[in-house]
């Protein structure tokens, strides 16, 4: 990706409606993977600093992958649209 492509990437994944989806999506989907992953844990209700940090991780993953989408479809979205001639 060239600078200009990285610009324009950031520029749409720091968008409100882009961190708003991701948000939605990360506050669903986190749970169910930590149910799945760490339910031995909540089972023993052994909550430690260990599990904390691992369910912060647990939401950044479907966060990033969210936004990463969301910013790659902008871009995509861009690049179908046909050039207007502004004569």
């Amino acid at each position: 990706m060239q600078l200009q492509g990285i610009k324009l990437f950031l520029k749409f994944a720091v968008m409100g409606s882009t961190a708003k989806r991701s948000l939605k999506v990360a506050v669903v989907v986190t749970p169910v993977l930590t149910a799945l992953n760490h339910s031995h844990e909540i089972m023993a209700l052994q909550f430690g600093w260990r599990f904390v940090l691992q369910m912060a991780m647990t939401f950044c993953v479907p966060y990033f992958v969210c936004t990463y989408s969301s910013a790659m479809t902008e871009i995509k979205n861009i690049q179908a649209r046909p050039l207007v001639d502004e004569r």
